[in-house]
């Protein structure tokens, strides 16, 4: 078998920096002058927002034709050629350990096909450069596999085009309840969508009798995309003890299963279910429109198959 390594350029007057991964093939890479993203230094909690970094942006996802190896090696040689220029990690942590999916879905890299992640194999490696004149003096790795390929996902940044943050920590990024017709682009491009227009009533687990398009563009997605696998987790505001609240959250989440299995047709091999109750708010409990937008649904996409 042909190795192929791919290098990946840092260059600055200061230093230069050769990122290899042996056998990889780079999928996608994507540059911003000046922009912000989000770079975890920290194991995600509901009430610790994940770090905002900004400056200039660069997101390559790479491809090994082999999952041979481990996340921990996919990563090594990286790591390795890092920490000889003198950067310093940070921070690391690996699938659960990390906070599940919801650390995942903070993260802002290039999405599904081209960057797969299996929320229960990766590690993702946050390091820095004590010189902050350093290009880059950022660089996150991120490492995942699938039953046939590994994913390293690498992003770099600069100073060079740097900008003052002017997004919170906690910007939410799917779409908004306006916005339906983007649900099956959200969903692969970032990886989970909120399910906007679900019809429940108080306090119940019951989906509403009636007409819902996303679902049934999602139900069409899925028989297009028969070795897509998707999760349906159920979102509530905090009104009540977390027990319950994390039961009523499942309790919908599978209702929404049972509609697209059952009266859309969908392949019920596909989909999971599972709730998060208050785990995970995307606004504030303190208002009446923030406990609304946290009483939700979203679908996570776990894989694309091979």
């Amino acid at each position: 078998m042909r190795w192929l390594a791919i290098f990946l350029m840092l260059a600055s007057p200061a230093m230069a920096v050769d990122l290899t991964v042996p056998g990889g093939i780079v999928l996608r890479s994507e540059e911003t002058s000046a922009g912000q993203i989000r770079l975890p230094d920290n194991v995600w909690t509901p009430d610790r927002p994940a770090n905002v970094a900004s400056g200039a942006i660069e997101r390559t996802v790479i491809r090994v034709p082999s999952a041979a190896r481990t996340t921990v090696q996919l990563l090594s040689g990286l790591r390795e050629t890092l920490s000889a220029e003198g950067f310093e990690e940070v921070f690391s942590c690996a699938d659960a350990g990390c906070g599940g999916f919801d650390f995942r879905f903070q993260l802002d890299i290039l999405g599904e096909p081209d960057m797969h992640v299996d929320l229960g194999d990766f590690l993702y490696v946050l390091l820095r450069h004590p010189d902050d004149d350093a290009s880059p003096h950022t660089v996150a790795l991120l490492a995942s596999r699938s039953r046939a390929a590994g994913f390293v996902h690498v992003t770099q940044i600069s100073q060079a085009g740097a900008v003052e943050p002017d997004l919170p920590a906690t910007a939410e990024v799917t779409p908004g309840p306006d916005t339906p017709a983007s649900t099956i682009p959200s969903l692969v491009e970032t990886g989970h969508a909120v399910l906007s227009g679900l019809d429940f009533g108080s306090g119940s687990a019951d989906l509403g009798d009636g007409a819902y398009p996303e679902l049934e563009d999602l139900a069409a997605w899925l028989d297009e995309n028969p070795t897509a696998r998707i999760v349906l987790v159920g979102h509530t505001d905090s009104v009540g003890s977390l027990e319950a609240n994390t039961a009523l959250s499942r309790q919908r989440a599978a209702s929404v299963a049972r509609f697209l299995t059952d009266v859309l047709g969908a392949n019920g091999g596909q989909i999971q279910s599972s709730g998060a109750g208050f785990l995970a708010p995307i606004a504030s409990n303190l208002t009446d429109e923030g406990r609304a937008r946290n009483r939700r649904v979203e679908v996570v996409l776990l894989s694309l198959g091979e």
